[in-house]
């Protein structure tokens, strides 16, 4: 797991009680929720952006709401609510968007602090958008190789895009991430590849997972395109 203060799966059966002291002791930084199962995740056909031909827009299913209901849970047990939130991110999928207006109601958050943004959302999947994505038979659908050939988006661009994210978010003088989190609810790929930016390995979260990234893991990694915040500020 690296730095990485917490990954935690709806399935878990309970948070470890050190990481909970830990985290009970007024740190802040990111929180990366995927968000619940969707339609499309049991259908198995790509929904990725709305601007391809044959985009289908999926809900969470009903048990994806509950994956996020439980996961929102985990977060108020180590304190997580509220005040400590900062923001709340969300891709412009209607997925992420139901998935993080499940959070703001259960975590109490004020409906001010939630944020819509396109660099969370999910990798493109061009002219295979609406589509299943077993028929391609690739080893790994969530990285399908030469992505270009069908107007798919590669993971240097994902990555570049989530990597600019970051840098707005440590570099927010609105929020106090020594302190306080912000939450991005995304998609499975997008939180990888941050994960692996961040060097905390590649284990993938499940359907309404989440990872807590210490402040201190991210001034640990900081590169010149992830500066932090000019500390004169606060």
């Amino acid at each position: 797991m690296g730095d990485t203060l917490l990954q935690s799966t709806p399935e878990d059966p309970e948070l470890k009680e050190s990481k909970l002291d830990e985290l009970k002791l007024g740190k802040g930084g990111i929180i990366l929720v995927r968000h619940g199962e969707g339609e499309h995740n049991v259908k198995h056909i790509y929904s990725s952006h709305p601007n391809n031909p044959d985009y289908q827009p999926v809900r969470l299913t009903d048990r994806g709401r509950a994956q996020v209901r439980d996961t929102a849970n985990k977060l108020l047990a180590l304190g997580i609510a509220s005040d400590k939130v900062c923001k709340i991110i969300a891709s412009p999928l209607p997925r992420t968007i139901e998935t993080a207006d499940i959070l703001i109601g259960k975590l109490q958050i004020p409906l001010f602090k939630k944020e819509v943004d396109a660099r969370a959302i999910e990798a493109d999947a061009g002219k295979r958008d609406g589509h299943d994505y077993l028929q391609y038979k690739e080893a790994d659908f969530w990285f399908p190789e030469n992505p270009e050939q069908f107007g798919g988006e590669t993971p240097d661009a994902i990555e570049k895009r989530m990597t600019s994210l970051l840098n707005t978010i440590v570099n927010d003088s609105e929020c106090d991430l020594e302190n306080q989190y912000v939450i991005v609810v995304s998609h499975g790929s997008p939180i990888l590849l941050t994960q692996q930016l961040l060097g905390l390995g590649d284990e993938r979260l499940d359907t309404a997972g989440f990872q807590i990234i210490a402040y201190y893991t991210l001034q640990k990694t900081i590169t010149p395109t992830l500066a932090p915040k000019d500390s004169s500020k606060k």
